[in-house]
């Protein structure tokens, strides 16, 4: 009989067999769950995804959102709030509440990269109708004006790079650099038109028009905000006015609001920006109980929340309203200590998380930070885990120049462990320390 096993070299080298492949333990069955219910993945999707049907809160903001889709013609809002805050999900809601009532959308976003032109942002916008449309409507694909979009979009995605492109019909996973076939200068040239042949096709195939999800503003700088904004104003009339496109621009506070309010003419167009403030605990406990009811391994064994509500809402508290810092750290500390620091399928308590978090958060830290930015983060902490701070004050606590001080507190905030709160008016901007950090020095 042929031997079928693989041998590992090495010391005490085992023998593995490969025809009856062993089954590796899920810890989450312990709790009668298939799997972590502490995903920070976007729902919606693809059916491996999570469905949309966990969205869980944010009621009178979807209703906003929604009654204005449905109120006009064309629409333009704006949603905007804390990193992590829920932002997305909520618009995935929203689009999946205009399918079902006659909008097409997908469940692909649009997305807003640094440094950004004209060119391509059209090219993504042009990209998300055409998919939206395939998507509800495959046949439509031969339509003349489907083809012709079908080269703009091939364009603008092979210049943006780095994607990998399947719903639209167009396979391409290139990187940054690739040649086009087409000058970027027709997306300009033909890219309104096409915007505007392909929505009249949408009102004329009976549906109410098109969503698309404008996304990633919270990682633009104020200069890329700049040409965000006038990136929008030549944009305006030419596509955001078409009847049947419906936008939802989505980012941090202030980030949403220096696109939109920096030319009377996009401010003009734009709904008065959504801001989002945090989900109240007592709906992120419901929304776990949904993640737990839908993971549920065994139907006639209730499933058994990892972590207790308690712990839940203890750690919620450290990440003040940051949905995805909360689920990481709960999914971290879960992993972290099931079977181990507790009898198998009991809950976890804030008493054994909040140790084992700290721990793993500060081991993190040193090998993320160089001593210098390090020490930086730990007398910023000292004086004041949960106050506010100015770039003034950092300034004085730090001992270091106005450039220097900047960069220490653009680098903290690009390594996750600051964030910069929305601006009041003229007064500086204030910066606070995020979950990770407070949990690490709390």
């Amino acid at each position: 009989m042929a031997d079928d096993s693989v041998t590992y070299a090495g010391s005490g080298a085992r023998r593995y067999s490969t025809d009856s492949p062993a089954k590796l333990p899920n810890l989450w069955n312990l709790y009668s769950l298939r799997q972590s219910p502490y995903f920070q993945d976007t729902l919606g999707g693809e059916a491996e995804h999570h469905p949309l049907s966990l969205f869980v809160g944010r009621q009178p903001e979807l209703e906003t959102l929604i009654s204005t889709i449905g109120s006009g013609g064309s629409s333009r809002q704006v949603v905007g709030g804390r990193p992590g805050v829920g932002k997305t999900t909520l618009v995935q809601g929203v689009k999946a509440a205009a399918v079902g009532a006659g909008f097409w959308a997908t469940d692909s976003l649009v997305t807003f990269y640094p440094e950004d032109t004209t060119e391509l942002l059209l090219g993504r916008l042009l990209g998300g109708i055409y998919d939206a449309i395939v998507t509800a409507r495959p046949h439509t694909a031969e339509q003349p004006a489907m083809q012709a979009a079908q080269q703009l979009v091939r364009v603008a995605r092979l210049a943006t790079g780095g994607l990998n492109v399947s719903a639209a019909g167009i396979g391409v996973g290139v990187s940054r650099g690739v040649a086009m076939a087409t000058p970027a200068g027709a997306l300009l040239l033909d890219g309104p038109r096409l915007v505007r042949e392909l929505l009249e096709l949408v009102l004329a195939a009976g549906a109410r028009g098109i969503v698309l999800h404008l996304n990633n503003l919270e990682i633009l700088s104020e200069r890329d905000a700049a040409a965000a904004a006038d990136i929008l104003r030549s944009l305006r009339d030419p596509v955001l006015l078409q009847p049947g496109l419906h936008l939802i621009l989505a980012g941090t506070t202030d980030a949403v609001t220096a696109v939109v309010t920096r030319h009377p003419q996009v401010r003009s167009v734009f709904a008065s920006p959504l801001l989002l403030e945090p989900l109240p605990p007592a709906d992120v406990h419901a929304l776990l109980a949904a993640r737990y009811a839908h993971l549920r391994l065994e139907p006639d064994r209730e499933p058994v929340a990892p972590i207790a509500p308690e712990a839940v809402a203890g750690l919620y508290a450290f990440f003040q309203g940051d949905l995805r810092g909360l689920f990481k750290a709960l999914e971290e500390g879960a992993t972290l200590l099931m079977g181990v620091g507790a009898s198998p399928g009991t809950p976890l308590a804030l008493d054994d998380l909040r140790p084992a978090l700290q721990r793993r958060y500060e081991a993190e830290l040193t090998a993320a930070l160089e001593p210098v930015r390090a020490e930086q983060l730990r007398a910023w902490a000292a004086a004041g885990v949960s106050v506010p701070q100015t770039q003034e004050k950092l300034r004085g606590i730090w001992h270091l120049s106005q450039p220097a001080t900047s960069n220490a507190v653009r680098d903290l905030i690009e390594r996750g462990y600051a964030i910069s709160l929305p601006r009041r008016g003229a007064a500086p901007i204030e910066y606070l320390l995020t979950g990770a950090s407070r949990l690490i020095f709390g």
